[in-house]
């Protein structure tokens, strides 16, 4: 009897011993696993988008990567990030911004996808007609020398201004020859204007800025045919990385599985405003 109890203590113990290997073989795997995710950090701005990055994060989950969006509220920053190597990726900048700010800067990017095209409308939270614009009307435009530029070049396309033609790349005030109403334009930080809409008669926001608009007018709809020489290429958003790394498989997925998400979403009227790119 003694004998008996003694072997089924053996194998008590035994099988305890077995219990706590297997725990431990499994907690370190779990561990292995967890520190063996690869973080891909990408700068962005604005979260209408918001869906469709966590749609992407789940898909890549499976092979152990996972995305960190950090958001940026300043144009200026974004692609300096992105060349110190603090962020993988960034999908904010059109391409007239990006040629300018790999020239100014000699950043070495590279162009992973094309996405979309955001308009810059003109809005009112008094009006509801361009034609409504009265002498010495308050104008917020963004004040970064692509945006002011194309802002200025809207303006004229609405008819309330107009530009004297120039050979450099971008207008800016000094540019505009005629004042008819003698509106007062204002140069803002483009990720302010939309908290001055109410000391403002109108404003041209960027897209990101002011996707949920429900509680202002647009009295002009923003057409970059009308004054780009190249059409919609000029304007189209991208994604972008160091040119180093524009062959890194998961990078050109991340990008490729934006760009179809985004047309689904935009052709299923769940971005209002945005135009699809093929």
């Amino acid at each position: 009897m003694f004998g008996n109890f003694c072997n089924e203590y053996s194998f008590f113990i035994m099988m305890k011993k077995f219990f706590i290997f297997f725990l431990l073989i499994n907690i370190s795997y779990s561990c292995s696993g967890k520190d063996n995710v690869e973080i891909i950090k990408i700068g962005h701005i604005g979260e209408f988008d918001y869906d469709i990055w966590n749609q992407i994060d789940k898909e890549i989950s499976r092979d152990n990567y996972k995305l960190d969006i950090i958001y940026f509220d300043n144009y200026e920053l974004l692609n300096k990030a992105l060349d110190d190597g603090d962020i993988d990726l960034n999908a904010f900048q059109n391409y007239i911004y990006f040629v300018n700010e790999t020239n100014e800067h000699n950043y070495k990017f590279s162009v992973l996808e094309k996405t979309f095209i955001a308009p810059m409308h003109i809005y009112s939270k008094s009006f509801t007609n361009i034609n409504q614009i009265q002498s010495n009307a308050k104008i917020a435009i963004p004040l970064d020398k692509v945006n002011l530029s194309r802002a200025l070049q809207i303006l004229e396309m609405a008819s309330l201004i107009k530009l004297e033609r120039h050979n450099n790349n971008f207008y800016s005030l000094n540019n505009i020859s005629e004042n008819n109403l003698n509106l007062e334009i204002i140069p803002m930080e483009a990720s302010t204007i939309y908290y001055n809409m109410d000391t403002l008669d109108a404003a041209i926001v960027n897209y990101v800025f002011i996707s949920d608009y429900h509680n202002y007018n647009i009295i002009y709809y923003d057409d970059v045919t009308k004054y780009s020489s190249q059409g919609k290429k000029s304007y189209v958003n991208l994604i972008v990385c160091r040119e180093k790394d524009k062959d890194y498989n998961i990078y050109n997925f991340i990008a490729v599985s934006y760009k179809h998400k985004i047309k689904t979403y935009i052709e299923e009227n769940k971005l209002k405003g945005l135009i699809v790119i093929d």
